[in-house]
């Protein structure tokens, strides 16, 4: 069974769970006109070749985005954790995902902890 309803469900069908986790993440509660252009908004957050086979299965029209679970407290983790990951620093981290220093220091604390044990930092469920 998919994490995915609606929408998304097709985004990820046609573009794969990534594309559909970055609609979620960087458009979720908007709403996004559907083009497979090369510099459209949906292929700059999913890549070109997936835009284009989502646009193949959805036309060109405007979508609703629902927000998912992704763009609540958890998704500012996840984030805080990705740009972690890429050197941020923490007051870098908590502007950007709007969250306090405290919460970047307890993702920080998070990852280490689960990669000591070898888990993965964020259920997939």
């Amino acid at each position: 069974m998919t994490r995915w309803t609606g929408f998304l469900a097709i985004v990820a069908e046609h573009g794969g769970d990534e594309a559909a986790t970055q609609v979620a993440l960087r458009a979720g509660g908007t709403e996004l006109k559907l083009s497979a252009r090369p510099n459209s908004r949906l292929a700059q957050m999913v890549g070109a070749e997936a835009a284009r086979r989502i646009v193949d299965a959805l036309g060109t029209e405007k979508v609703t985005i629902p927000m998912a679970t992704l763009r609540g407290q958890r998704g500012r983790q996840r984030a805080a954790a990705e740009m972690m990951a890429k050197g941020a620093s923490h007051s870098q981290i908590a502007l950007a995902v709007d969250v306090h220093e405290r919460t970047v220091r307890r993702v920080r604390e998070k990852v280490r902890k689960s990669a000591a044990e070898g888990l993965p930092l964020f259920d997939r469920d």
